[in-house]
């Protein structure tokens, strides 16, 4: 079971953030329960921690950090989310913002889980399920255009 705990003001009401928080439980099976945070922030903000925690200087759509390791934290892993980059990703693919915005939080809890992007076969492996958590959702996966 995973429950989102909310950082500060959500665009997304929160019977949304706990469906979203069901498809993903139940799509990969998760066996213990996860607290994991949920910030929204503005490009300005993403692009300082994206330079700070990914070495890149350049907002982009979702960061996650993932605290399992550490026996010291409240959670078990945060999620940031640029709702500049979301409301133009949704605008582009022509899909809802609520849509987007649920598709990177489900993206960047797969992170925490443990699932990556760095190779075909596990750009397959999370394509799948993001595909079957956003059907859950009632939403139509839009192509995630994967940059490694």
């Amino acid at each position: 079971m995973i429950t989102f705990h909310l950082e500060d003001k959500s665009p997304l009401g929160q019977d949304k953030i706990a469906a979203i928080a069901k498809a993903i439980s139940d799509t990969v099976a998760v066996k213990k329960e996860l607290i994991i945070g949920i910030s929204f922030v503005d490009s300005k903000t993403m692009q300082k921690l994206n330079a700070k925690y990914a070495n890149t200087d350049a907002a982009t759509d979702v960061l996650s950090f993932d605290y399992s390791d550490d026996k010291n934290s409240s959670s078990d892993g945060d999620i940031v989310v640029c709702l500049d980059i979301a409301k133009q990703q949704a605008k582009d693919n022509k899909i809802s913002q609520d849509a987007e915005l649920s598709l990177l939080i489900a993206h960047g809890t797969l992170h925490i889980l443990g699932f990556d992007h760095q190779n075909s076969a596990q750009v397959t492996s999370l394509d799948a399920l993001q595909s079957d958590i956003m059907n859950k959702l009632n939403y139509e996966y839009r192509d995630f255009k994967w940059s490694h």
